[in-house]
Formats: structure tokens, C-alpha cells, sequence
């Protein structure tokens, strides 16, 4: 069958990382890949329904992952899954970096990154009122229950927890790169930036000017 090459920067400590994970658990990492973003994209036109990057929000993106000094990744694909990758791109006007390198940072779900999200280490159905299947204790069949959905319990506890799936969940802001989604309101420099600003700093204004109510009148008005 035929294959499209793609091509994608993500920082370098992060793909030396998957790398050594993929290569020691004897992934062939293109078509992993492939699946994987086929798998997700799905999940990722859902979550994005109806919004679409600012020109401004996607070139604080980009620039966010230039200064990582990223790494070049070029991988084949099948057809389909280059066009459907393509297609979700242009109509979010998503920056194809950061969704791969999202997906990546996703899929490695360090131990730090889970905590972070406040996503039990260890599968289970822990501080939800669901019931997750378990996992099989033959191998194999691990394998094939997790090849379905390979993300399956990290999305299921970050839509419990934070209301949003992992393309919109906020991670920290030193991690723009891996944005799918910022509102103009989040990027330094827009009107909706500075508006946002006006309104925090006249609500703390707000609160700061509330009057101290006295000892001697709290005790008269008292019953």
C-alpha cells in the first residue's frame, strides 16, 4: 500500500524520550503513529467543535515551539490518514506541531504529568462514580485491550476531573508549544489580552476598595 510522508517538529528531550520508550517496547514508531493519529483525530474535531485558532493565538504557538529548538520527525503514513490529519488542520487552523507533540506527551503520561492532572498512576476507577473494566491478565490480550484505545483511561479521568478532554485540558503556559487551543484572551499582546487584564485589575480594584466595617458599628447591629 502506498504512504504519505508527514513531517513535524517536536522538542528534542521529549522525541529522544519516546523514542527509547517506543524502541523498547519494539514499536515500529511510523505505524504507530499513523494509528495513533487516526485514532485521535476523532477525538480532536469533538473536542474543537465549532472553534478554530486565531491567526495571532497560532503564531504564538509556532513561535512558542521554535524557541524549543526543535527536533525534524518524518514519518509515512497511509493516504487517508495524512488527509484526514490535513483537513483538521486547516479548519482549526491548528499548528500541526503542537498537536503531534501533545499527542506524544499524552502518550508517554509521565508519572509528574499524571499527577499534574490529578490521573491516578495506576488504572482504576479512583475518584470517579464509574466502574472501568479491568485490565486482562494474559499479555496479549492486555495488549489488544489497550492497542482499541491507548488513551482510553487518561481521557476518561481528565474529562472527570477537569470537564474538558486532553486537547482542551490547560496545561502550563510554559508549554504553549503543545497548545491545540488557546483563546485570544490567553495570548500576551491582543486586545482580548489587555481587556481580559482591565477587567482583573478593576475587579481586584473593586475588592480592594470595600470598606472595613467598624468594631463599634459590628457590635450595635449585632442581635
Amino acid at each position: 500500500m502506498p504512504k504519505t510522508a508527514i513531517s513535524f517538529n517536536v522538542p528534542p528531550v521529549l522525541w529522544e524520550a519516546f523514542k527509547a520508550q517506543a524502541d523498547g517496547l519494539f514499536l515500529s514508531r511510523a505505524p504507530f503513529l499513523d494509528y495513533m493519529i487516526a485514532n485521535e483525530l476523532p477525538h480532536l474535531r469533538n473536542e474543537l467543535d465549532g472553534l478554530k485558532l486565531s491567526l495571532r493565538a497560532k503564531r504564538h504557538i509556532a513561535g512558542a515551539m521554535k524557541r524549543q529548538g526543535p527536533t525534524s520527525v518524518n514519518i509515512d503514513v497511509r493516504p487517508e490518514t495524512a488527509a484526514a490529519l490535513r483537513e483538521a488542520m486547516q479548519v482549526h487552523n491548528l499548528v500541526r506541531d503542537a498537536f503531534m507533540t501533545r499527542l506524544l506527551i499524552f502518550l508517554r503520561s509521565t508519572d509528574a504529568f499524571l499527577k499534574y492532572l490529578d490521573v491516578p498512576r495506576i488504572a482504576s476507577s479512583r475518584g470517579t462514580d464509574a466502574y472501568l473494566e479491568e485490565m486482562p491478565a494474559s499479555p496479549l490480550s492486555a495488549m489488544e485491550a489497550v492497542r482499541d484505545d491507548p488513551l482510553f483511561y487518561v481521557r476518561f479521568h481528565v474529562e472527570a476531573v477537569h470537564e474538558v478532554g486532553i486537547y482542551r485540558v490547560p496545561l502550563p503556559r510554559q508549554l504553549d508549544w503543545a497548545a491545540c487551543y488557546l483563546a485570544d484572551e490567553d495570548i500576551p499582546g491582543t486586545a482580548a489580552y489587555r481587556r481580559q487584564q482591565k477587567l482583573g485589575n478593576e475587579l481586584l480594584a473593586m475588592l480592594e476598595d470595600i470598606p472595613a466595617k467598624s468594631p463599634s458599628k459590628a457590635r450595635r447591629t449585632k442581635k
